[in-house]
């Protein structure tokens, strides 16, 4: 006979045993059925990750470590630019050049300043053989970014990186060092393209940044301060940051938009790409606002496609123009140009030799029209001017003297714009 107290703790038992034996029969179900559904994988080798929602065309795995696995495939394609000058012999320096040199004030006093430090000792002790400075210029060095747009060892990066520099040395990201030349360069839009001798090289995807939104991702990589291989991660601050609100040089030609971010860019961060979440290329680094921080702009590509592709394939860019300084002709001016007209492009200079020299344009003058079109500002000439190509012919019509009443009809052949006249970047 079981007593009251054996009694209990078998019927718990019993109990526990029903309860487990239901549970694994409930669970074995519920994998089954998940399996079954399709939406369940055994995957223990791989970290948790939270899932985001995917925007359109987005092809990113939505887990934390996307600017990780981005950086993994971009870096390969982003270069660090290493830029040299050589020493300049001082034959053609002149005295003035040189510091701590001695100097004559109109009152007949002295002082020392710039000049000869012994000019004063020549003069006093001729017969001394004292030699002549040799002055040089000292080397300038600098550091920026760039990435690889062929297989074949071409690079982009900025124009003014590159500009009266003598030696242009590229690391790639696995360490080797080449020796670049410089394929051509575009002032107008501060961009180069460079040659180094590889082959077989990863190339940058090139994206659409007329697709780009405002708030989206963006990755910058280059070499801040000579640091190389530095990833900084933001949004898209705007799409369309007009130049001239950063005191940058503006005309038709130039680049009209910039993209603004707020990853981080910084000096030697020029020439490196703003990537997009899918890590193309939406952007060429270029500025920072030195008053600021967190604010940087970047070119977008598609402005600079072009250039790219024919500097590759011709070794150089190509404008059309017909040799001309011109400014607006407005309301508020005309008078003090002393014309008749009111709208139009007033021809301050005309270079000698030119195509408008050559087609007896002056000085004073005022384009109103090119072909059929009417201009009425200097931007306006110079977006109808790029409409055609370099030995093309176009008709303009000219105020002579900006006289409404001595109009005149020229035909003008134009000719190659010289991109060495333009600052890079503005």
């Amino acid at each position: 006979m079981l007593n009251t107290g054996d009694r209990f703790w078998k019927i718990l038992a019993l109990g526990l045993i029903v309860v487990l034996v239901g549970l694994v029969i409930y669970l074995g179900h519920s994998t089954a059925e998940l399996r079954a559904r399709g939406n369940y994988q055994a995957n223990y080798s791989q970290p948790a990750s939270f899932r985001a929602p995917l925007m359109k065309g987005e092809d990113l795995s939505g887990n934390i470590y996307w600017v990780a696995d981005l950086v993994e495939k971009a870096l390969p394609f982003v270069v660090n630019v290493k830029t040299s000058t050589r020493p300049d012999a001082g034959s053609d320096a002149k005295a003035d050049d040189g510091p701590g040199m001695y100097k004559e004030l109109p009152e007949g006093g002295q002082r020392w300043g710039q000049g000869d430090s012994f000019e004063w000792f020549r003069e006093q002790f001729p017969w001394l053989d004292i030699p002549e400075p040799n002055y040089q210029k000292p080397p300038m060095q600098g550091v920026a970014s760039g990435f690889i747009v062929s297989e074949r060892g071409h690079i982009v990066t900025n124009a003014h990186v590159v500009q009266g520099m003598d030696e242009i040395t590229i690391t790639l990201s696995d360490g080797r060092e080449f020796k670049a030349t410089l394929v051509g360069t575009d002032n107008l839009k501060d961009i180069a393209v460079l040659k180094i001798d590889a082959r077989d090289l990863p190339v940058a995807p090139l994206g659409d940044s007329e697709a780009v939104r405002i708030g989206e991702p963006a990755v910058a990589i280059g070499s801040p301060f000579g640091l190389e291989a530095t990833v900084t991660q933001g949004i898209i601050s705007t799409t369309g940051r007009d130049p001239r609100e950063l005191a940058m040089e503006m005309d038709a030609r130039r680049v009209k938009k910039l993209i603004q971010t707020d990853a981080s860019i910084n000096q030697g961060n020029s020439g490196g790409p703003l990537l997009n979440a899918r890590g193309e290329v939406i952007g060429v680094n270029q500025a920072i606002l030195p008053y600021a921080r967190g604010i940087g702009f970047a070119i977008p590509i598609n402005e600079v496609k072009g250039t790219i592709e024919q500097i590759i394939k011709e070794g150089k860019i190509s404008y059309p123009g017909i040799g001309v300084t011109v400014q607006d002709v407005t309301e508020d001016n005309h008078e003090e140009l002393r014309i008749d007209v009111t709208r139009g492009a007033y021809v301050v200079q005309v270079n000698v030799g030119s195509p408008a020299d050559r087609a007896h344009i002056e000085a004073g003058d005022v384009i109103l029209k090119l072909d059929d079109v009417e201009i009425r500002t200097t931007d306006e000439l110079i977006t109808e001017i790029d409409r055609h190509k370099v030995g093309d012919k176009v008709t303009l019509l000219v105020a002579r003297g900006g006289s409404k009443d001595k109009l005149k009809k020229v035909v003008v052949v134009l000719g190659e714009l010289d991109l060495s006249e333009f600052r890079p970047g503005g």
